[in-house]
């Protein structure tokens, strides 16, 4: 069940409705079962697996708080390997058993007299099947693990509420996408879950409704464009092709913020606080910022739980950057069993290594060239190049393979500056004006999130004025989003992950 589906749009209210009223002690086994329903509307091996998920998290917690020394850090081992093994499996199986196949290939070749026995288990190896991934199984796993280890590390008690627990880790907003909660963050949250708060349930309402312009008004729109030009970049000119991986840029932004938005306007509706994921990201003035700005949850996670671990920036230097890498690589894995994935991850990794190892000669450029580090022109420059180099990592993300991702660059900077009509894009001009107009909305309000809360302000404006602006944002999404033959409301880029 998306939430731009039809059934959301029952679902929610009736949820919203019978949970303000029902006393305390039944609000959390009632939003419970209704994650469960969420998640059984995907599937119910996607069910079956997050009750597993659950019952492991929740005696995990139990029995890691009953034992002490060696024999706890062992049970830890022991769930995590759970935890990750179940989501290996899932995931990545069938990827690492096509690098082995094609690695006995290449043995064979080298080896011709083991070449007949080579080949065979070769060919036994890429005749697995690939299994299907179970919806939120990422997601769910990522805050199980967190929970387990910060049980194990005595920043939470282990939950003994066994239906609490359940709800931390199933709730039906950030279930399939995240935001990847904390266990010390929630948990006080459903202990005495909120009640009604009109003003809560205007800005959570209000976000919701930003998220679906930012996802049907500009990603959708701009993917189709993407989706165009990157089939057949050899067709297309350069300018064309670099315009389709910037246009990526903002429609991964719009379609991935945009969940985000609505998972937090859901939460906030019903009174909860969840973490924010995104604040602005392509503001930022280096990748390392940009890190920190986006994915939140999930870069946080990395950071706490494997960085630190590896040793982060307490080993020197050069092993700061190696730990640097090692975190990027996985993160890339992450999202994907592919080895474009993992190229995406480690040039993220590899333009933060280069961003330190120059920071001091960047530095006496600036000065040489009389520039305040905080000057705007500074800034500028430094936002312009960092969405830059996002969005040619971003290139290797979409292009579904390292190869294709190659292609897509030769086409920047071979051939003809333009050869097809903008019209070709896939979008006729009136849709490519309605896609300038809505990120030059995007950029207005991002820009204006930097020092204002939005919300608040248009909550705060007169009724009339505060009802138009509303029932315009409402209009605009109605009438230019993108709906209509083939359109999937299950399709947004994160739920693959």
């Amino acid at each position: 069940m998306s939430f731009l589906s039809p059934t959301f749009f029952l679902f929610f209210p009736l949820v919203s409705l019978v949970y303000f009223c029902l006393p305390a002690r039944l609000k959390a086994p009632w939003l419970l079962l209704a994650s469960i329903y969420f998640c059984f509307s995907a599937g119910p091996d996607s069910l079956f697996f997050l009750l597993c998920a659950l019952a492991v998290t929740y005696g995990g917690g139990r029995a890691l708080e009953g034992l002490s020394g060696r024999r706890r850090k062992l049970l830890l081992a022991g769930l995590l390997f759970l935890l990750f093994g179940t989501l290996f499996v899932f995931k990545y199986l069938a990827f690492a058993l096509s690098l082995l196949a094609r690695l006995f290939q290449a043995a064979a070749q080298a080896l011709p007299s083991a070449s007949g026995g080579l080949l065979q288990v070769a060919g036994a190896t890429a005749l697995l099947p690939e299994l299907s991934l179970p919806a939120g199984i990422s997601f769910y796993l990522f805050m199980a693990a967190g929970y387990l280890i910060d049980v194990y590390r005595g920043k939470v008690a282990a939950e003994r509420n066994a239906v609490r627990l359940a709800l931390f880790l199933s709730f039906f907003p950030y279930l399939i996408s995240g935001p990847i909660g904390r266990a010390g963050d929630l948990l006080p949250q459903l202990r005495e879950p909120p009640s009604f708060d009109y003003l809560r349930l205007r800005r959570g309402l209000l976000r919701f409704l930003w998220g679906a312009f930012k996802k049907l008004v500009i990603a959708d729109r701009l993917g189709i464009l993407v989706t165009t030009v990157y089939a057949a970049p050899g067709d297309f000119g350069r300018l064309q092709v670099v315009a389709a991986a910037c246009a990526f840029s903002i429609q991964i932004y719009c379609d991935f913020s945009a969940y985000s938005d609505m998972a937090l306007g859901c939460g906030e509706a019903l009174g909860f606080r969840f973490m924010e994921n995104f604040r602005t990201p392509y503001f930022s003035r280096s990748i390392g910022e940009f890190w920190r700005r986006w994915h939140i949850s999930l870069s946080s996670w990395f950071r706490d739980y494997l960085y630190i671990p590896l040793g982060g920036s307490r080993r020197g230097t050069w092993r700061k950057y190696l730990n640097m890498l090692i975190v990027f690589a996985v993160s890339g894995l992450w999202h994907g069993a592919a080895l474009s994935f993992v190229v995406w991850g480690l040039l993220n990794g590899i333009y933060q290594v280069i961003g330190g190892l120059t920071a001091g000669a960047r530095a006496r450029v600036r000065h040489a060239l009389r520039l305040s580090d905080d000057g705007p022109v500074t800034v500028l420059i430094q936002v312009v190049l960092t969405f830059l180099l996002s969005t040619s990592a971003w290139v290797f993300f979409k292009s579904g393979s390292f190869t294709h991702g190659l292609e897509i660059f030769q086409a920047m900077v071979s051939g003809p500056w333009l050869t097809r009509p903008v019209t070709a894009w896939g979008l006729d001009l009136p849709e490519l004006a309605v896609a300038a107009l809505s990120v030059l909305l995007l950029l207005a309000a991002d820009l204006l999130s930097l020092k204002r809360d939005l919300r608040g302000d248009i909550l705060a404006l007169p009724r009339a004025l505060r009802w138009a602006l509303v029932l315009a944002l409402l209009a605009v999404v109605l009438v230019f989003g993108v709906y209509g033959t083939g359109y999937d409301p299950q399709d947004f880029i994160y739920f693959k992950f």
